[in-house]
């Protein structure tokens, strides 16, 4: 039991279990695209159950919330120039390894019901530092509405609805809106510094048309419905990560929302004022990335500048685990099953046009001075069927120059978090 006269971390302790996985566990939220009025969290730990609440108030930021000291550090980039800190932002090392925009609007016609636009509960797996998981992604349920913007009813009258898992349009706008918390005043975080019984989130607040402007800026121009549509997507969509182990049995469990809080401005109020400040809240794994340090920086102008999902989910894969880039060092192994498995991206009928589509990939890098070189080796089995390919991948200088100051960046964060928490004990004792 833990000694009553020892300090609550609450932090310390919600951010291991979630990253461990080791005990079962849930974190569940609403599935309407709604604000959160009341919310629960509860996880099961070896000594206590922490129960949260979130309640109206939670919701909302307050001054201090803006200024937190992990959201500073997830702000803080190791640049020369500020035109050169505007190309950079986090990736967040669990959460973006999910693949959980697999599944493109062409799928989606294919997978959905004729007569009631319904989509199922969209299953897949992927590893991540030698574990499994299994993800179950419950659709969007969306207002369905015609060209001209209306409302879309059957023939009794009652309106008709649409289902959406989040896709390509809505990896852009996350990636977006993580690039605008990094900016003064947009993100927020609260944790558990001040009050022990608080809750922990954070978000960004933002104008659509500052969301509308980010993403011009990268080569990406939506329009206001359709931004506002993928918001709702996100919002709504509600994604289950479950740990398996060896023998396919669940031991963990993760339920939110991609986005659990939306705060919204209506048309008729953006049309008044473009300027209008519309809120969200960031998946529980984004929140627990930035507490526990657990994000990298990265080129984002040029990831979102890559012309296909499958090309940046391998750049986005090599930023996060090719931390040991160098010209004299080996070069990076991916195995061909391993990008099948874990991107979600390969769904091609026939298995020579998923190859094609890597090499394609591997050679924008390659251009886009990612990438220095790449080669392949084929894996034969009996006849010479193919098992395998496995790609060896060269980092180009530029990239080695990226990823030691992303290493630099990160080990400055955990010394000066390490003093932090060393001025925190001497301040209890």
């Amino acid at each position: 039991m833990r000694n009553p006269k020892e300090p609550k971390n609450h932090v310390a302790k919600l951010g291991n279990y979630l990253f461990s996985l080791g005990l079962f566990f849930s974190i569940q939220a609403t599935k309407e695209p709604t604000l959160i009025i009341t919310e629960y969290f509860a996880m099961s730990i070896p000594d206590e159950t922490l129960l949260l609440q979130i309640n109206k108030g939670a919701i909302e930021p307050n001054t201090s919330d803006f200024e937190n000291q992990y959201l500073a550090l997830f702000k803080t980039f190791l640049c020369n120039t500020e035109e050169e800190r505007k190309r950079l932002s986090n990736t967040i090392e669990f959460w973006d390894s999910i693949p959980r925009y697999s599944v493109t609007r062409r799928q989606q016609n294919t997978l959905r019901d004729e007569k009631t636009g319904m989509l199922p509960t969209y299953i897949t797996q992927f590893c991540y530092k030698g574990e499994t998981f299994r993800i179950e992604i419950v659709p969007a349920r969306l207002n369905a509405f015609d060209e001209n913007g209306n409302r879309m009813f059957d023939q009794k009258n009652m309106p008709l609805t649409v289902d959406y898992y989040p896709s390509n349009r809505e990896e852009l706008v996350e990636a977006a809106l993580r690039k605008i918390a990094t900016r003064h005043s947009s993100g927020f975080m609260r944790d558990k510094s001040s009050d022990a019984n608080d809750v922990v989130f954070s978000g960004v607040m933002f104008s659509l048309y500052e969301l509308m402007t980010e993403l011009a800026d990268t080569g990406h121009t939506f329009s206001y419905q359709q931004l506002t549509e993928s918001l709702n997507i996100l919002n709504s969509s509600q994604i289950k990560i479950y740990k398996e182990d060896s023998k396919k049995k669940d031991t963990g469990l993760v339920s939110s929302n991609y986005l659990p809080v939306l705060a919204a401005v209506t048309r008729d109020h953006y049309l008044a004022d473009s300027s209008s400040k519309w809120m969200i809240h960031f998946h529980p794994f984004v929140t627990q990335g930035i507490l526990m340090l657990a994000y990298c920086q990265y080129n984002y102008k040029l990831m979102m500048g890559l012309s296909s999902q499958l090309c940046r989910w391998i750049h986005k894969y090599i930023c996060i685990k090719f931390t040991q880039a160098s010209l004299i060092g080996s070069p990076f192994e991916i195995h061909y099953k391993t990008i099948k498995r874990d991107s979600g991206l390969l769904a091609r009928k026939r298995e020579r046009a998923n190859f094609t589509d890597i090499e394609e990939a591997l050679n924008e890098l390659k251009t886009k001075n990612v990438l220095s070189e790449w080669t392949k080796t084929e894996v034969l089995g009996a006849r010479g069927k193919k098992l395998d390919t496995i790609y060896r991948i060269s980092p180009s200088i530029e990239f080695i120059r990226e990823t030691k100051a992303a290493n630099k960046r990160k080990g400055d964060a955990v010394e000066i978090e390490a003093g932090n928490l060393k001025k925190a004990r001497n301040r209890i004792s």
